[in-house]
């Protein structure tokens, strides 16, 4: 998950250069800009991958259970299909 966030940083990061290379801005600026794009969209994905991975911690334990039921039941009809 960790690449993946660092990817989608680095494409924001890249897409800003390439703005700041067609609008003809100077470099400080577009340093300035290609770090602000690369902290904010690795800040806003990782909050996200935190969500996702902090979901599981606040489902009761009858939920997890039963997902977890769920989940062998679905692989024992794999097997026997």
């Amino acid at each position: 998950m960790h690449r993946f966030v660092n990817t989608i940083a680095m494409a924001a990061s890249v897409v800003t250069l390439g703005a700041g290379l067609w609008q003809n801005w100077g470099m400080l600026a577009t340093m300035k800009k290609m770090i602000m794009a690369y902290m904010g969209f690795f800040f806003l994905g990782s909050m996200m991958t935190l969500l996702i991975v902090s979901i599981p911690m606040f489902e009761s334990p009858k939920e997890k259970n039963e997902a977890r039921k769920n989940k062998k039941v679905k692989i024992n009809e794999k097997k026997v299909a």
